[in-house]
């Protein structure tokens, strides 16, 4: 892996080593980062330096805070893709997803899409997938006619004629429209890579490069070009090539 900053590479290296430099005078507890170890101290101190603006009620963490705000905003961002309901924290829809063990959507993949043979645990899952083939576009945005394929992506989208933001990051105010693009963008003052290559070790910060990446390994090729059957790792390439036709 490479890093920008030699700050950043020096963090990043506490994951082999296991080294924590940052240690609480209070109880001992060590910390891998300076962030880390303030955010902790907290505990002890009691500082909540995170509020509300709707209700003033204040929080130790920015992550906290999101959560909370989600009461305001009625944001219910986590779905069960067996019912369809949906839920403000990932912890409470984990919780519903057990009602619906023991059903054989949620032991394997039985929905499979006919055009691509890609599979699903659950029903609603395939439902959404399958627009993908059939361009359809069922939720229409009132003020200017455009559509989507999930209800989810035109709220998203209606709050580019509003122009609300309400999720603000602590580090840079910089505002977005919704928490999980503020937790992103957070992970660029904090270096933090979540998802790891199981073959490389490499870290990204969304799920949706690691899966591009992987490509890399597995030379698998899914985006294939209609017009002359070439199949590429990535769309990007693939929107590349597909301009050579016309």
């Amino acid at each position: 892996m490479s890093f920008k900053y030699n700050s950043a590479l020096i963090t990043h290296r506490r994951i082999h080593t296991g080294e924590r430099p940052y240690e609480c005078p209070k109880c001992g507890k060590s910390f891998s980062q300076s962030s880390t170890l303030i955010a902790h101290q907290r505990i002890h101190t009691g500082e909540r330096p995170y509020e509300c603006v709707q209700c003033r009620k204040s929080f130790k963490t920015s992550s906290e805070l999101i959560i909370h705000q989600r009461v305001h905003t009625g944001e219910r961002p986590y779905e069960c893709g067996e019912c369809g309901q949906t839920f403000s924290r990932s912890c409470h829809l984990i919780r519903h997803q057990r009602s619906h063990e023991g059903s054989t959507a949620y032991k394997e993949c039985p929905y499979q899409c006919r055009e691509c043979a890609k599979s699903f645990r659950w029903n609603s899952e395939l439902i959404v997938h399958q627009r993908r083939h059939t361009g359809e576009r069922p939720y229409e945005c009132g003020e200017c006619g455009k559509r989507f394929m999930s209800k989810s992506h035109l709220i998203y989208h209606q709050k580019t004629h509003t122009g609300e933001r309400p999720y603000e990051c602590d580090k840079c105010r910089k505002r977005f429209r919704n928490s999980s693009s503020l937790i992103l963008h957070q992970q660029i003052h904090t270096d933090e890579r979540p998802f790891r290559c199981p073959d490389c070790g490499k870290g990204f910060t969304r799920n949706c490069s690691l899966v591009r990446h992987r490509c890399i390994h597995t030379r698998e090729r899914p985006y294939k070009c209609p017009e002359c059957g070439k199949s590429f790792s990535q769309s990007s390439t693939l929107t590349e090539h597909q301009q050579t036709h016309h």
